[in-house]
């Protein structure tokens, strides 16, 4: 293959003409705008997960459907938006489960009297506190009734509902084809031009070299 200097020598200036400083400047300011847009992605879910918690705090079942469906479709669709463990829906498994007690304290309940003074012992110890996802309370409230009526399950009476249930998860993208996933991809096309545009500099220097050295020798 007969080598072609005149032609390696204008690819090698074409491509000297944009300046490796100036590239990486470019790439700095991409960064910087990536890094940018994708906090915005994460300040989005957690104004989203906010309003689940919100509406939890509501009680609005509807609401609460509209507020988790809003942060699964962003979710979903925007890279950089991981919920961690999730969100949790605490105030909605605390009235559930203040329910299962009332219904396990009704008059139709055999155990009715055991559970009732189970839950005054509780309210009492819990005044003033917040009851937390972990439902202290009513965890409270079994105990006490296994204390009192030893022989059998206490929980098994109250029907409490399921923690699990009550914690929503959804997926995010690795990468998305929004604002902040389209910066992601430029950022890192032009660290991969970069790369190759030093890399083709030296070998096409290095090919350069050896051709004089042979015109010389």
């Amino acid at each position: 293959m007969k080598f072609n200097r005149r032609r390696l020598n204008h690819w090698l200036k074409t491509i000297q003409q944009l300046q490796t400083w100036q590239l990486i400047a470019i790439l700095v300011l991409m960064v910087f705008i990536s890094a940018t847009l994708l906090r915005l992605n994460n300040l989005g879910m957690i104004e989203r997960r906010n309003a689940v918690i919100a509406a939890d705090k509501a009680g609005d079942p509807q609401q609460i459907r509209e507020r988790l469906m809003e942060l699964q479709e962003y979710v979903t669709s925007h890279m950089n938006t991981d919920l961690g463990k999730g969100v949790y829906l605490t105030e909605s498994y605390n009235r559930d489960s203040a329910k299962a007690l009332e219904q396990a304290s009704a008059a139709t309940n055999p155990n009715s009297a055991v559970y009732q003074q189970a839950s005054m012992t509780c309210r009492a110890r819990f005044r003033g506190s917040a009851e937390s996802f972990r439902n202290d309370y009513v965890q409270c409230v079994v105990a006490e009734v296994g204390a009192l009526s030893s022989g059998s399950d206490p929980a098994s009476g109250v029907g409490l509902p399921k923690a699990e249930l009550y914690r929503h998860d959804f997926v995010s993208p690795r990468w998305s084809p929004d604002i902040a996933g389209i910066f992601v991809l430029l950022t890192a096309l032009l660290l991969l031009f970069i790369i190759a545009k030093i890399a083709f500099t030296l070998m096409a220097r290095a090919i350069l070299k050896g051709h004089f050295r042979q015109l010389w020798s």
